[in-house]
């Protein structure tokens, strides 16, 4: 509470570009190891994927399309009945849920 927008601006373009410098080494072990270094596309999910201007730096950092995970792609649901307005508003942060509910007893 209290904190404008443009003050954490600096913060966050700070720790998107560290991380993106994680992904780049990840790329990089990728390439070296693999078969193939093509990457075609890169999905993303998880709360880091929703900060302002984080898709697009990555897009353009690797010059590969970059798209939300889309948990929900296959599942039909009603979101109201889980309070929720529009599915795609959680999406990116429902992957490890959605995963954990798609379990059977004693999978491991």
């Amino acid at each position: 509470d209290g904190i404008a927008p443009d003050d954490v601006a600096p913060i966050l373009r700070t720790v998107t570009e560290n991380l993106l410098l994680e992904i780049q080494k990840t790329f990089d072990f990728f390439k070296a190891t693999a078969a193939s270094d093509r990457i075609d596309r890169i999905l993303v999910s998880g709360g880091t994927s929703r900060i302002a201007g984080f898709v697009e730096r990555l897009g353009a950092r690797f010059g590969t399309p970059v798209e939300l995970f889309d948990p929900f792609m296959k599942i039909q649901f009603d979101a109201k009945k889980f309070g929720i307005e529009r599915a795609e508003d959680v999406a990116p942060t429902s992957a490890v849920a959605v995963g954990l509910a798609l379990r059977r007893a004693a999978d491991r």
